[in-house]
């Protein structure tokens, strides 16, 4: 059937012939079903086309859209984290607050068991309202100052032994210890030891003497801040100079026998602004 063919003769204006053509006469026949088939097909080409490239858009927008709600819930979790962080720093930093108020309340009730200055006194005549805003910045920085003000303080201030070894006479009124009769002042406390043992010195200050110094020996005396001052006689060696500053628990000589002394041991004295006071009160500070 496809042998078969129809001619086809294309005609001008002028009534001409110009052109012949053969067709296969099936063609010509079904042309309304050809060219419904060929629209059909250009059209369902289009749509794939159309599909395709819609297709392809929206997986982009799509994984556009869900790498931006991931962001978006990674910020919102960093957010909460660091909303969790900031309050547990803050009850930290609180706490550590509290810790420094409750060692400055401890140590001036320590010292004024012993009768000395408190480091952190109340405040007189001082008043007004009370902010419940807090400005952690300005609350480090209060209590960092607070703190270096008392580890200053407690530099200079004569605490703990000069000697590890026992009292053998305490601060106060005492027999004679040469002739065991009548009744003398002790100035402060004697600690024995052994001869060439290191004497150590309880607060960090000035020597303001060393050498021999009548009934004392040899004696090292340091004036400390706040009007402290500490007196380590009767040694057989000074280990400073005059004018030397010196660090607490730095040795300043060694212990003996030297000046007005029965046997090897080291006299220490207290002194606050010129007034002399019981060593012992700041020799144990718990």
């Amino acid at each position: 059937m496809t042998k078969k063919k129809t001619a086809i003769e294309i005609i001008d204006s002028n009534g001409d012939s110009n052109l012949k053509i053969q067709i296969p006469t099936i063609l010509l026949k079904n042309w309304k079903y050809i060219l419904a088939g060929g629209i059909f097909t250009i059209c369902l080409i289009c749509a794939t086309i159309v599909y395709v490239a819609t297709k392809s858009t929206s997986n982009h927008y799509e994984e556009q859209l869900s790498k931006q709600i991931e962001a978006l819930e990674e910020a919102r979790q960093n957010l909460a984290l660091e909303e969790a962080t900031n309050q547990l720093s803050t009850v930290q930093i609180q706490k550590s607050f509290d810790a420094i108020d409750s060692a400055v309340n401890q140590i001036n009730a320590k010292m004024r068991k012993r009768g000395l200055k408190e480091f952190a006194p109340k405040i007189k005549n001082a008043g007004g309202p009370v902010e419940n805003e807090v400005n952690l910045n300005e609350m480090i920085k209060f209590y960092e100052a607070t703190v270096k003000k008392l580890d200053k303080k407690l530099e200079g201030v004569p605490l703990g032994k000069p000697h590890n070894g026992n009292i053998t006479s305490r601060f106060g009124y005492r027999r004679n210890p040469f002739t065991n009769r009548g009744i003398e002042m002790h100035s402060g406390i004697d600690i024995s030891g052994r001869t060439g043992e290191a004497i150590n010195a309880t607060a960090a200050g000035k020597v303001v003497f060393s050498g021999y110094k009548g009934q004392y020996g040899n004696v090292v005396i340091i004036e400390h801040t706040n009007g402290w001052e500490t007196r380590y006689a009767h040694l057989s060696r000074t280990l400073v100079k005059k004018g030397q500053k010196i660090e607490a628990g730095q040795q300043v000589g060694k212990l003996g026998s030297t000046g007005r002394s029965t046997g090897p041991h080291l006299h220490y004295e207290l002194l606050s602004f010129g007034r002399k006071i019981n060593p012992e009160k700041t020799l144990i500070f718990n």
